[in-house]
């Protein structure tokens, strides 16, 4: 699957098409009879691969974070829900506070931890950050990476690598990798 993914992005990225659009790239792929399974995940790494240039450029104070609630271990959790989301104190029961202390060590603007689109908007409008690293399911991702285009950001995206809105996880290697991006 991955080397397949990387010829599919390989001849995306080569056929000169703007990618910063999700029909565009949806187009692209049914031309090319890809599967409507992997469109968004296709989505994410070209839109990834378009904007990291841009997003590299971006200091880190002009970055923010954007987690899923769904990474948080319910049972545990002691994080405190604000307006703008659960406040991570760190109590170690998840990889959340992990991504916090990254994010935080680097000079971030903040790391979101939040149960929903309509509150990463809010974020959004209210900070109105240069760059956002979003951590979500493949679908949520998409739709969110679509989203950011309005608010003129710049995105990088990291899909779930366990989903199913609880107990979810994500890569800590690929977070820092695209966190440390410069």
């Amino acid at each position: 699957m991955y080397l397949k993914m990387k010829e599919i992005i390989s001849k995306a990225m080569n056929s000169g098409m703007d990618f910063t659009r999700g029909s565009t790239i949806k187009s692209f792929l049914n031309r090319m009879d890809i599967d409507p399974d992997v469109y968004d995940r296709v989505y994410i790494f070209l839109k990834n691969s378009a904007f990291k240039n841009s997003f590299s450029r971006v200091p880190f104070e002009e970055r923010i974070v954007l987690l899923p609630h769904c990474m948080r271990d319910v049972t545990k959790c002691k994080a405190e829900f604000t307006d703008h989301g659960y406040l991570c104190s760190e109590c170690g029961s998840c990889s959340i506070g992990d991504i916090k202390k990254m994010a935080d060590g680097l000079g971030y603007n903040g790391v979101y931890v939040i149960p929903g689109g309509s509150m990463a908007r809010k974020i959004m409008e209210e900070l109105k950050p240069t760059a956002i690293v979003g951590v979500a399911c493949f679908m949520e991702l998409a739709e969110n990476m679509e989203q950011v285009v309005v608010f003129n950001i710049i995105p990088q995206g990291i899909p779930l690598s366990k989903d199913g809105c609880k107990d979810t996880t994500v890569d800590l290697y690929e977070v820092e990798t695209i966190l440390r991006q410069r």
